[in-house]
């Protein structure tokens, strides 16, 4: 096996910084960083992490290194080598390359460094329980339930880990151990669940967040790159309807607080009946709000979804009106 060759070389904070690889004869993969004086001689802090990408450009969890280091003189030189990144059977195996080719990310972050009054004997990290969690879902070592996802948006198959969505979800925890127990064991002695009303896209960030704490990354770089905001307020909902479904609280706020930046005149009605059907106190109140102004009020009631929001949910339109009788009296 064979790869196109693709070295990389910039200047970052005034250093000089080369990336390479190597292929060695036994089979693995190897990165090197490099970094060379450039037009400082002040001393730096340095953090760094090499990513593999996978066809959908999206950084694989298990396949990420990391490494950081402080007060280093630029003048000295330094590399680093991420040895056995991958082997190349790994590569071709799990769908990596793409036409005899492979992507990896450098993220670099270079900064001056400053020397503490006191510097502390012992440096506590921060916890980075989440990115272990993640890469086990990611690699799939241990798991004991599979999902067969077939919504509207295509089908997808996910494998995960009772006792993790049991120690997150009520719902979980009732569906795999409790009186809701559901599915039918596989021949690998494992669980497998059908879910039919979910696009396998959600239940994908669904599962991410169950073990990360934390929407995922291609969540977060789509909402940068939505320029009129629609595609990213549907996935919103359907986050929001998601977590309502499986008890997952902090994700349901998540969402609840993206989607009260995104209320529009002809998306008020939608994000008021979803706060209804969902319990979201704190987006009907954003709609609410938005609706206070005589502006949006009058535009709101010339789309279809104020008729629509009067033949379908007349409670939620009367608490529109208190709540509006309520401003006007204050004013």
């Amino acid at each position: 096996m064979s790869f196109r060759r693709s070295c990389w070389s910039s200047n970052i904070g005034g250093c000089r910084c080369d990336c390479d690889y190597t292929n060695s004869s036994a089979g693995t993969v190897s990165l090197i960083l490099r970094l060379s004086s450039g037009n400082t001689r002040a001393p730096l802090n340095a953090r760094f992490k090499f990513s593999l990408l996978d066809r959908e450009v999206r950084p694989v969890p298990c396949r990420t290194r990391a490494c950081s280091f402080q007060n280093w003189s630029p003048h000295e030189g330094w590399e680093w080598v991420c040895s056995d990144f991958i082997t190349r059977e790994d590569l071709d195996r799990q769908k990596y390359l793409d036409d005899g080719s492979f992507t990896v990310s450098c993220d670099i972050a270079i900064k001056p460094f400053t020397a503490k009054a006191t510097d502390a004997f012992v440096t506590v990290p921060p916890s980075d329980l989440h990115q272990h969690l993640g890469n086990l879902l990611a690699c799939e070592d241990g798991t004991d339930v599979t999902f067969k996802v077939a919504g509207g948006g295509g089908t997808g198959t996910f494998s995960a880990h009772r006792c993790v969505l049991a120690a997150r979800s009520p719902v979980f925890r009732a569906q795999l151990f409790g009186e809701m127990k559901e599915g039918k064991e596989a021949a690998t002695g494992g669980v497998v669940i059908a879910v039919d009303d979910m696009e396998a896209h959600v239940f994908r960030s669904l599962l991410h967040f169950v073990y990360t704490d934390s929407l995922t990354e291609t969540d977060e770089e789509l909402e940068q790159h939505d320029g009129d905001g629609y595609m990213m307020t549907a996935h919103y909902k359907d986050l929001l309807v998601a977590a309502d479904r499986y008890g997952l609280e902090r994700m349901k706020l998540i969402c609840q607080e993206k989607l009260c930046r995104r209320i529009r005149a002809d998306s008020v009605a939608r994000m008021l009946a979803l706060a209804d059907r969902h319990h979201c106190p704190g987006l009907k109140e954003a709609c609410f709000d938005f609706l206070s102004s005589s502006t949006n009020l009058e535009e709101f009631i010339e789309t279809d979804g104020f008729e629509e929001l009067t033949d379908t949910c007349p409670a939620v339109l009367k608490g529109l009106l208190d709540k509006l009788a309520t401003v006007l009296i204050f004013e």
